[in-house]
């Protein structure tokens, strides 16, 4: 089975959305919300004074409006800027691992070291690492987006039992099965690295 894949600044950015507000930093997050928006109400209900209000609301536009924002700039960036998203990628699933093909870049990733497969916001996400992984958004699947799934699915299951993880093979691709996709916010700037990990 075989995928093309070309990533766009949204699916950059989704993905970015997803390392930013997801495990520890997504709990640091939602506190710090929380606390603004307490904040905001105990202004209004206590009297606390203008600047207690104020601050509190700072945070809250920091974290829901700002932060995202930026985000999505470095995004756009990176998808006009970085070579390797100007150009697609090909996927090909074998009994051995993915073959990635990137420009003139090509390698191997065994299926033993894909450590997980999550969905989310209408991608799988394929992790490498804990900040690698390659990114498929659903539109990158197709009408055989079931099969393709299940295959993965059933070669990650196995060959986790299997062997020590093993190096990329391929020389050039090592450094995009690094972790592009996996560096959000300024990730987004290390979502480039591994474009097979942010791979549309």
């Amino acid at each position: 089975m075989k995928l093309e894949t070309q990533l766009t600044a949204k699916d950059i950015f989704k993905f970015s959305m997803l390392y930013t507000f997801s495990g520890t930093s997504g709990i640091f997050t939602a506190f710090i919300i929380i606390v603004g928006i307490i904040m905001c109400i105990r202004g209004v209900i206590q009297d606390q004074g203008p600047m207690y209000i104020f601050t509190g609301a700072l945070i809250v536009l920091l974290f829901v409006v700002i932060n995202p924002l930026m985000l999505y700039g470095k995004a756009k960036k990176q998808a006009m800027t970085n070579p390797a998203y100007q150009q697609p990628s090909y996927y090909t699933l074998e009994e051995d691992g993915i073959h990635v093909e990137i420009g003139d870049q090509k390698g191997t990733i065994e299926w033993n070291r894909v450590l997980k497969m999550r969905h989310r916001w209408g991608m799988y996400i394929l992790y490498t690492g804990r900040q690698q992984a390659f990114v498929f958004p659903d539109e990158a699947l197709g009408a055989k987006k079931d099969e393709i799934v299940q295959f993965i699915a059933g070669h990650i299951g196995t060959a986790a039992k299997a062997a020590p993880k093993s190096k990329p093979q391929g020389s050039g691709i090592s450094k995009y099965a690094k972790g592009a996709e996996a560096k959000a916010a300024d990730s987004a700037d290390d979502t480039e690295g591994e474009k097979d990990d942010c791979t549309e």
